[in-house]
């Protein structure tokens, strides 16, 4: 019999680079989501000092504080943005590695046939010889032969 080969192979292949781009870009999207969260830490401890309030510079902390604010929401808008991103890159990756899995299980379930189709086939040439030496040894047990 023939060796097996799993007609997905390519495909197959072409899956299992799929998920590893999707895995890089969830840990892409893991590493800026907690760029974001250190930023939004550090926008927001600039913030609280900025906002101290002292005697003489009211105007111009008042200022500072407005323009750290804003950094804040910025920041923190940022970090959502990038939980979403994170998020989308985790579905995209579990979509790739159900794709992988699928054909993975296909393949397994081609191996064991292919392998169940073998020992059929070697069963089948075992009886076949089995009852060929068996039919010989009746043809020699039964043929006249000379009698003394």
């Amino acid at each position: 019999m023939k060796r097996y080969s799993f007609n997905l192979a390519a495909v197959l292949r072409a899956r299992r680079l799929q998920q590893d781009v999707a895995k890089a870009d969830l840990q892409k999207a893991n590493m800026a989501a907690t760029a974001a969260e250190l930023a939004a830490k550090a926008s927001l401890e600039h913030y609280r000092q900025v906002s101290r309030p002292e005697d003489n510079r009211f105007l111009a902390q008042r200022q500072q504080a407005e323009l750290a604010a804003g950094s804040l929401a910025g920041a923190r808008q940022a970090l959502v943005a990038a939980r979403v991103a994170v998020d989308d890159a985790m579905a995209r990756y579990v979509d790739a590695a159900k794709a992988v899995s699928v054909l993975e299980h296909l393949d397994q379930r081609g191996r064991q046939e292919h392998r169940l189709a073998v020992q059929h086939e070697e069963a089948a040439v075992v009886d076949d010889l089995v009852v060929s030496r068996h039919a010989r040894q009746q043809q020699r047990l039964h043929k006249p032969g000379p009698r003394p």
